[in-house]
């Protein structure tokens, strides 16, 4: 009957969406990820450490910053279930891919004058750049201290950090 039909669909529904909800990176669900190959399904992110990395072109720190996490990224982190994504203050389009060509590993962006990037600096308190924050899949911080720790403890053993990353969420 239809009566039945709506409930198997409202159950459906229901489980399917508790689904979704486990399979992590919620809070990244309506933002529209890119790398280099296109176009990035959130689903691709479930059970990953998330790193969200604030930064730009312009900042004279994150240009120091930002080979290092790209090493640590490439060497370790990746291999180990890490993902980082990577939230832009530069000011113009452009700039953003001309960077992110240069200096990022191929790791998911927000794209240029997209609404959550306004919304993350400020959820995250972002005030000076550049900043990396372990997240877990609800988007909560689990490490606020990301970029130090990559710095220091990312050279000197690469997957044990990225190990304890994974850990921590």
């Amino acid at each position: 009957s239809m009566a039945l039909r709506l409930l198997a669909r409202q159950r459906w529904l229901i489980t399917h969406s508790m689904r979704c909800y486990a399979a992590g990176a919620d809070f990244l669900r309506d933002v529209p990820l890119k790398n280099r190959d296109g176009n990035v399904n959130v689903d691709d992110l479930k059970d990953k450490a998330i790193i969200l990395y604030f930064s730009a072109g312009w900042c004279p720190h994150c240009r120091l910053f930002t080979p290092k996490l790209k090493k640590w990224y490439e060497s370790a982190a990746k291999k180990e279930g890490v993902e980082i994504v990577w939230i832009s203050r530069d000011r113009e389009a452009d700039h953003l891919l001309e960077y992110y060509e240069k200096a990022l590993p191929n790791v998911p962006y927000v794209p240029f004058g997209d609404k959550h990037i306004k919304e993350f600096l400020e959820k995250y308190s972002v005030k000076t750049i550049p900043q990396a924050r372990l997240v877990d899949s609800k988007g909560k911080v689990v490490e606020a201290e990301a970029r130090n720790r990559i710095q220091e403890e990312g050279k000197a053993d690469a997957q044990k950090l990225a190990r304890t990353f994974v850990d921590m969420v």
